[in-house]
């Protein structure tokens, strides 16, 4: 509390300034800096952005001739001054343009830049776009080649990231349409020419992951329905912002001319760098593909989400809207044309790829290498395959065949749009394609190189993947013989037609999806043939099996590198003819019906399929014989319990009484739920522990049984529990039960356990449905079954069978004999915790010795 009174310590950069002749170079070697302005002082602030600190500030950034004292930490202040985003600075280095473009002229150098320099440059301009969004776009708009600049030095990180935050920016109301001004400064194009296979492969990958990453960035993340109507925005806003496929920037990367482009760069062989374009080529065909995916994977949602609201009674937008239908059953048309008519240059690359070495380089005895080029193409086809199970099998199939008409947004001038149903969609190009899949034999090609690269994984997994789309999407379209019925949502209420256009609408519609399923199940067929008939793939998978059996047999053989995964493919080979041998049996009966392959199924791959499914650990050992002699003479856990650690009773649970009348059923039903538990009380062990457990209950109280001074409360308890045992009808004499010979026969009786220690012994020798008698338990007078006489019964019979030993004998001699003076301590003991006897109104009839 000093600092109320003046007492806090002055700060030491405020003390600098009010020096006369002080300079910006002395405040920025103090430590406190940073600290200083994250507080925010009014006097530092006030310095800082002066226009001549401010030019200093940014020159520390973009010199190139700073002492070596100052050439590292002096630009890296200069940058944590800005990046805490104080308004004041951030205004105050906006206003003035003339520093802005000075500071933007660090892009006119000549690439590459200095890496701190970019990063120091994209930090400092990250926080004006962050605190001064519409100064700063306006600025950047204004400025002459600024796009061109930013693209000069792409292949900095730095640079690149800057890019993303620009686009970005469209997401914030100050930033909206510098996504168009971007594209019209011809971002996309520039970028697809950096992909030249003669730029060096540094280039290459950076621009690729540019583009992957302006994909990533310019996804619209997906609102359910639920939350837009919460945000109460006008239905055109919403309409708009889950309408439309994709921002400009991605619907000029799919155009046909940019993809032209690049595949171009992709399949040039003469080029020197032709493998790295061709590997980062498709890793922006295949974001581009995943993109696509999962636009119809959120429509799905949203469809799903419009079905609840409907089924609620509960209004709110229509979506998926009819126009981001329409864009989705036309979004990839441009890609899967291009593709198509590429797929046999693709195909030989499979076979020769451009980086394989010559055979004069391959050491003999060695396998070439797969290689990077081969296993994108792989990828790439994978993915396209997928997305034809992803598109046949989504529950807007018929929607995408046919979408439904929209009126298109009006125009300011000119001639007003109309809407035009699409001539070529998604599905006619997903079909196209397959039938080039079979002319050029790739999945022939991909299943040969399966099972030469047998120790490439990354290769296993990819051509497993696209078996098993393959069949997947002709088992659903052989499944389902009519489509499922939906004609899409409709734009508003007001537009809902008649019921006998609907009618109509929902029959064409229902039509053209049928005949669209119809034809794709045909095409999809003829590859599901050729990967069986000239792929072989079921004589492979048979020889691969001799071939890997060979190899373990041999002195430190293993397991080939592919077996598990064709383990995978021959489980989707046993589907596929489960679910559609009806249909496959025209072309493939000889391959069903084959005795070889029912060899395959029924021994080896059955075997391996039951050794699969066993624990990694095996089988929880059995406890020993000796367990008890192993965990110690009073331990309470046991490893043959249910669970590791899980507490076992099996010392302390009465022995159970053989059952004639049950079957072996009943036995596997028990030992299940015991969770394979031996029966408890079977050998010597359990003998000896319940005597030693007798032994103790008796010698705590041995001066009341054996000394013969019991009170006459306590014979009067005993009286009271007789007589509630025999008011059970409970068929035993307990006198009979204890009458011992020897050396106590002359002494008072043994007193009966009271109800008490009867109750106790009986709930910790429970276990729970393990006592099952051969006599039907005893039922009470409203019919239910009497668990007291039931329990009662079970612990006498097990007291005789434990009573019935030497041991208790010699142990109550060894222990009267030898040590009297605990007996008169157990005696006083006992009395303290004797339970009073509940009252009674008579006394009761006295039990007959």
């Amino acid at each position: 509390m000093f600092w109320r009174f003046g007492y806090h310590s002055t700060s030491i950069i405020d003390g600098l300034i009010d020096k006369e002749g002080v300079t910006l170079d002395d405040i920025m070697g103090e430590d406190e800096l940073l600290q200083e302005v994250k507080a925010q002082g009014a006097k530092l602030v006030d310095y800082l952005c002066r226009p001549a600190n401010l030019e200093k500030l940014l020159g520390y950034i973009t010199a190139d001739d700073l002492d070596e004292a100052k050439r590292f930490k002096f630009p890296f202040v200069a940058a944590e001054i800005f990046g805490c985003e104080v308004f004041a600075i951030c205004d105050a280095l906006v206003l003035n343009r003339e520093l802005l473009s000075a500071f933007w002229r660090l892009l006119e150098k000549d690439a590459p830049l200095n890496p701190l320099q970019a990063s120091y440059f994209t930090k400092v301009n990250c926080v004006l776009l962050n605190k001064k969004t519409a100064a700063m776009v306006t600025f950047l708009r204004s400025q002459p080649d600024t796009v061109k600049l930013m693209l000069k030095h792409v292949g900095s990180s730095a640079i690149a990231d800057l890019i993303l935050k620009l686009i970005s920016v469209e997401d914030i109301p100050e930033g909206a349409g510098i996504i168009k001004w971007l594209s019209s400064e011809g971002l996309i194009p520039h970028l697809f020419s950096l992909l030249d296979p003669n730029l060096d492969p540094e280039v290459h990958a950076t621009a690729s992951q540019t583009l992957t990453d302006i994909i990533s960035v310019t996804y619209q993340s997906f609102v359910p329905p639920e939350q837009l109507n919460a945000l109460n925005q006008p239905m055109d806003t919403i309409q708009n912002a889950q309408g439309g496929a994709g921002t400009v920037l991605i619907d000029e990367m799919k155009s046909e001319a940019m993809l032209t482009k690049l595949v171009g760069y992709m399949l040039d062989r003469g080029a020197p760098n032709s493998t790295s374009s061709l590997t980062n080529g498709i890793n922006v065909i295949m974001e581009l593909v995943r993109k696509y995916s999962s636009e119809i994977e959120h429509a799905e949602i949203q469809h799903h989400e419009f079905q609840v609201q409907m089924q609620a009674n509960r209004m709110g937008p229509v979506l998926p809207t009819p126009e981001k239908l329409n864009a989705l059953s036309v979004d990839l048309n441009d890609l899967l044309r291009v593709f198509t008519q590429n797929v046999a240059n693709f195909a030989e690359l499979l076979v020769s790829p451009k980086s394989a070495k010559p055979l004069s380089e391959i050491a003999p005895g060695s396998q070439a290498p797969l290689g990077s080029e081969r296993l994108k193409i792989c990828e790439l086809f994978a993915e396209l395959l997928h997305l034809q199970y992803l598109f046949t099998s989504s529950p807007l199939f018929d929607s995408l065949v046919k979408p439904p008409p929209y009126v298109p947004a009006r125009v300011e001038s000119g001639p007003q749009p109309t809407y035009t149903p699409p001539t070529t969609i998604v599905v006619d190009g997903l079909m196209a394609l397959t039938e080039r899949l079979v002319d050029e034999r790739v999945m022939v090609v991909c299943i040969n190189h399966f099972f030469v690269f047998r120790w490439n994984n990354f290769l296993h997994s990819v051509v497993y993947d696209m078996i098993a789309k393959v069949f997947n999407t002709y088992s659903y379209t052989s499944s389902i013989p009519t489509p499922l019925a939906l004609t899409g949502p409709v734009p508003s209420i007001a537009d809902i037609p008649s019921p006998t256009e609907a009618s109509g609408a929902s029959a064409a519609s229902q039509s053209s999806s049928q005949h669209k399923m119809k034809e794709l199940r045909s095409s999809v067929k003829k590859l599901v043939v050729s990967i069986f008939k000239d792929a072989r793939l079921m004589s492979q998978i048979i020889e691969a099996q001799h071939q890997n059996d060979y190899e373990v047999e041999q002195p430190k053989g293993v397991r080939l590198g592919y077996m598990g995964h064709l383990t995978y493919i021959a489980d989707e080979v046993c589907k596929l003819f489960e679910k559609c041998s009806p249909e496959l049996d025209d072309e493939l009966h000889d391959y069903i019906v084959s005795e070889e392959w029912q060899e395959y199924v029924s021994h080896p791959l059955r075997e391996t399929r039951d050794r699969d499914r066993q624990p990694l650990g095996g089988a929880r050992p059995e406890a020993p014989a000796g367990q008890g002699a192993f965990m110690g003479a009073g331990s309470s856990f046991s490893y043959n319990a249910g669970k590791f650690g899980e507490e076992s009773t099996e010392f302390t649970k009465p022995r159970k009484k053989p059952d004639t009348t049950r079957d072996a059923s009943d036995d596997d039903e028990e030992g299940a739920a015991g969770g394979g538990r031996t029966l408890p009380g079977e050998g010597d062990t359990f003998t000896d522990q319940f005597a030693r457990y007798l032994c103790q209950q008796v010698v705590k109280d041995l001066p009341d049984r054996f000394m013969g001074d019991s009170s006459d409360d306590d014979e009067d308890t005993d009286r009271q529990f007789m007589s509630d045992l025999e008011g059970q009808d409970v068929n035993f004499d307990i006198s009979e039960a204890i009458q011992m010979d020897g050396q106590f026969a002359g002494a008072s009786r043994a007193r009966e356990p009271d109800e008490e220690t009867l109750s106790d012994d009986m709930a910790s020798s429970k276990v729970d449905g393990e006592e099952e008698t051969s006599e039907p338990p005893s039922r009470s007078a409203g019919g239910e079954p009497d668990l007291a006489a039931s329990g009662a019964s079970e612990f006498v019979a097990d007291f005789e069978s434990a009573f019935s030993t030497k041991d208790l004998e010699r142990a109550l001699e060894t222990v009267v004999s030898s040590n009297p003076s605990a007996a008169s301590s157990s005696s006083s003991t006992s009395r303290r915790r004797r339970r009073p006897p509940p009252p009674q109104t008579s006394p009761p009839a006295k039990t007959s010795e």
